[in-house]
């Protein structure tokens, strides 16, 4: 191994990779092919318009002007494949479920929404008075990534907001969700 003095620098071989390097790249950047002059394209005739033509037409005139669809598509009906169809009875059924509830907290904590379930179902048996023949109940539903305790299956969002008055007194931070219900359940 040779060390060089500060005053005596090391001479370095170009290697061949890198000739070849430069070489391809000056052959890159080199024209070939001569620069021909773009030919005048001829002058376009300005064509006025007749005098009768008017720029305002009448609502005739423009719906002679637009396109008509062929006779096919005039006869032309949108069908539903039969497995897509849905009977009015199931409709119904549907429209049925949808409702109220009040829901009293969303977490990530499972044990917590059961714990609350817990404590909602303590705190309802001791109310004196209910303005409902049944005690909603409530339910622990997961929808990622939280918990949700929700109460009740309420039709209308009015015995839904009765309730909520009452659930308050314990649960300041309730508030009435759109839900599927149970209808069986419903006051």
């Amino acid at each position: 191994m040779r060390f060089f003095s500060k005053k005596e620098k090391p001479v370095l071989a170009p290697s061949l990779p890198l000739l070849l390097l430069l070489l391809f790249i000056a052959a890159g950047c080199a024209s070939v092919a001569e620069v021909a002059e773009p030919e005048e394209a001829p002058a376009e005739e300005i064509v006025e318009a007749p005098a009768a033509f008017s720029t305002t037409l009448s609502t005739r005139e423009l719906a002679e002007l637009r396109l008509q669809p062929t006779d096919r598509f005039r006869t032309f009906e949108l069908t539903v494949p039969e497995a897509f169809q849905i009977s009015e009875e199931e409709l119904q059924q549907t429209q049925s479920n949808r409702g109220f509830r009040i829901q009293l907290l969303t977490t990530e904590n499972v044990a917590y929404a059961d714990s609350l379930m817990l404590e909602y179902y303590d705190w309802a048996a001791e109310l004196d008075e209910l303005p409902f023949d049944v005690m909603p109940e409530a339910y622990v539903t997961f929808r990622q990534p939280f918990y949700r305790v929700r109460v009740g299956d309420f039709r209308r969002r009015s015995d839904a907001n009765l309730y909520l008055a009452i659930l308050r007194t314990r649960f300041p931070g309730a508030w009435v969700v759109i839900d599927t219900i149970d209808p069986s359940l419903a006051p």
